[in-house]
């Protein structure tokens, strides 16, 4: 199953490493694969030091592709609630 959102930056300090650590713990547990798109930049949500290469602050607007069985990608779309709202 392959799921694609449009989601905007929630955090006040953008993704930074207390919550893109929390994401990469939580996609990693789900055994979804997760990709987030920035700009011309995307980032592997397992690999902590990708998520923030992004580089994406308050506000932005990121592309994120979940693929993987129905339940492992609800627990990962789960965990994108402390970085990111609706676009």
């Amino acid at each position: 199953m392959n799921r694609v959102l449009q989601m905007a930056v929630v955090d006040p300090l953008g993704i930074h490493a207390r919550p893109a650590s929390t994401l990469s713990v939580a996609v990693k547990r789900s055994g979804a694969k997760m990709r987030i798109r920035f700009g011309d930049r995307s980032a592997d949500a397992a690999s902590v030091v990708q998520l923030l290469g992004l580089g994406a602050r308050l506000g932005s607007v990121v592309s994120i592709e979940i693929e993987g069985e129905p339940q492992a990608a609800d627990t990962a779309q789960a965990a994108l609630s402390e970085l990111f709202g609706p676009a």
